[in-house]
This record gives structure tokens, sequence and C-alpha cells, in this order.
């Protein structure tokens, strides 16, 4: 057997959910592109990648009433998400509170109780992220409204006013973006955990988990820092220049799928500059492209073109939609987790438990002295 540090080019196993080319830059869900989807309302590609096809009418309202039905905390969701130190991040937040929710035994159409639980977490999601947060902040909470849809209703409740109809498009855009993207790290964790026939709930902790890390989802929050942290665009080469010269890492450049820019930062950059422009957050863009072309300029000279991927200019547009950044990771998780879900219900289809091989390089056998 070869052996392959991280498993990269390793195949695992097949999926129709998703597919990244990463070699011309091509991001599909179940064969659409990733440029279409995003101007699609979010339940429908919601629907599309937990099932395969766009919603009916019916499809769609059955997955709308199912949402706004079980988007609502519990009294002991409550008591136990007021528990928790409010010094912990809000993913150590996602991660503790999934496998302890109670959920509800209605199911959701025809589909298996597991499948019916992990779309009630999903619905509750919106909810733990903006409590939290209103916690953080010491504001009063705003309740979950079920007249209202999915992401409105998020970022009612994370914000404390009801969004425009602006806001609520670019929040969408950015979720479609975040939704889906292969056997990436948290979904080959969520992936192993779901192999050994664990429960919905200890599959998606065990993604968001994997998500956390700042080499996977905490790429956004780490690249915003770091912008915040330089200053200004003026100050961005010479920032480049030290930090490179330390061997250190700018966080969010660069894919390791993407030989071309990432289709989703294609989307998401020009959008992050038309909202950020004329607002407090038009410093942060501008630092953010400086950098990015004072990296870029950088690595060319050494015959590399390395560009920003999605997580890069995403804390650009969570800022401009009132998001601070240690948020972010929390909302990629809010919308990956119908990818994870997605994988779930593929693999139960046909299971069979991960075990590879490891590569002994201990000492070799030898007696017990």
């Amino acid at each position: 057997m070869t052996y392959s540090k991280g498993l990269e080019g390793v195949i695992v196993d097949e999926t129709a959910v998703s597919n990244v080319e990463g070699d011309i830059g091509r991001l599909t869900y179940r064969g659409y592109p990733i440029e279409g989807l995003v101007k699609k309302d979010y339940l429908s590609v919601v629907w599309l990648v937990l099932f395969g096809e766009f919603p009916t009418g019916p499809e769609h309202k059955a997955l709308a009433d199912y949402f706004k039905a079980h988007g609502m905390t519990g009294a002991i969701d409550e008591k136990l998400l007021n528990s928790i130190d409010l010094q912990l991040h809000p993913m150590a937040m996602l991660q503790g509170m999934i496998p302890l929710l109670q959920l509800s035994s209605a199911r959701f159409l025809d589909e298996s109780p597991d499948v019916s639980e992990g779309l009630q977490i999903i619905a509750k999601l919106p909810t733990l992220i903006a409590v939290y947060h209103r916690r953080q902040e010491g504001k009063d909470m705003v309740r979950f409204d079920p007249g209202l849809d999915y992401l409105a209703n998020f970022l009612t409740m994370f914000n404390g006013h009801q969004p425009d109809s602006e806001q609520v498009d670019v929040l969408s855009v950015t979720q479609i973006l975040q939704m889906e993207h292969s056997f990436n790290a948290g979904t080959f964790a969520s992936k192993c955990v779901s192999s050994t026939l664990a429960s919905v709930k200890s599959v998606l902790a065990a993604g968001v988990g994997a998500l956390s890390g700042e080499l996977h989802g905490g790429a956004d929050e780490a690249a915003v820092n770091i912008a915040k942290s330089v200053g200004s665009p003026d100050k961005a080469a010479a920032f480049v220049a030290e930090l490179l010269a330390k061997k250190g890492k700018l966080m969010g450049m660069g894919h390791r799928e993407y030989r071309v820019v990432d289709p989703r930062a294609g989307i998401l950059k020009p959008m992050a500059k038309s909202l950020c422009r004329g607002t407090s957050a038009e410093n942060l863009y501008e630092t953010l492209e400086a950098l990015e072309l004072a990296f870029n300029a950088e690595m060319q000279a050494k015959g590399k073109d390395i560009w920003a991927n999605v997580e890069y200019y995403k804390g650009a547009v969570f800022e401009a939609l009132g998001i601070p950044a240690n948020n972010f990771t929390a909302l990629f998780a809010m919308a990956r987790a119908v990818g994870w879900l997605a994988h779930f219900r593929e693999d139960r289809q046909d299971n069979r438990i991960f075990r590879p091989k490891a590569q002994y390089t201990g000492a070799g056998y030898r007696d017990i002295p």
C-alpha cells in the first residue's frame, strides 16, 4: 500500500453531493455550478444538497415549516446554554451543546429518525449562535420568531432588529458558498464518526470540532484579525515581507484543492467590496485586499500563484452584517451542517466503518528487560 501524509490524493469513498474540480476552479453541488446556486433562495439549495434535486413548492414549504417548528430551543436547552462559561469560543459552545439538545420525535416527511433529528439540529443552530452571542455581549435576548424565514430569523435574533432584504440576500449567498465542499477535514471527520453508526448528534458535533481549527474553518477569523492588527493598506507590504521572512502564513490565502482562483472567493470579493464601501468596514476590506496583492506578488516572485480562498473576504462581509470575528466560524458551521447531514444520509445507505492502516515507525520487537 502507498503512504500519503494527510491522505492527500487518496480516494477514500465516493459521493454524489458535491464536486471540487480544483484544476479548473469549478465547484458544483449535485452537478449545479456554485455561480448559479447563489442566485437561488437558501432553502432550495439546502433541499438540493440534502436530497439531490430542487424542491417542488410543497417540499419547499415542508422544509420551511419544519425549520420554523423546531428552531426554538426548549427549557432544558436554554438552561444548559445559560450555564456555559461566556469566555468560551462560540465553536466550543456549539460542539458542547449539539449532543445535549432535546429533540422531538417528529419525523420530516418520509426521512429516517436520524435525518429528522439532523434537520432539527440545523433548525436550532441559528438560535444557539444568536443567544450565546447576545449573552456574551450582555444584551437583551430576542426570541425566535416562527413568522420569519430561517436566515432573517437568525439576523434578527443576533443583531436585535429585523434585517432588510439585501442583508438577508448577502447572508444567503455567503452561506450557500459555505454549505458543501466534498471531503474536507470537517466532512471527513463527520464521516468517520458516522461510519461507526454513532448518532447524528455525534456526527455533527465532530464536524464542528474539526471546523474550529485555524487551518480549516477558523481561517476566516484569523484573516480578519491579521488585517485588523496590520491596521491600514499602506502597511500591508511591509507586514507580508516580514511575515514571509519568518516563514509565517497569511491565513485565508491559497487552497489545498484549487490550482486557480477559488470560485467562491471570486463571488465573495466583489460583494465584500460593495458592502464595505462607505462603511466602518471599508478600511478592513482595503487592508485585506492590500495584503492579498502583496502576498501574491511575493509568491509570484517565487514562481507560485496564490490568491485568496473563500475564508479570506468572508470576514469583511460578515463585519458589514454586524457579525463579529469570533462568530465567523460558527456561521460556517451553521451552513456546513447541511453538507455534513447530506453525507450522513448518503453514507447510511451503504455504510462501512473507516479503518485505515498506519505505517509503523517505532522500535522493532523487544524482549521485556
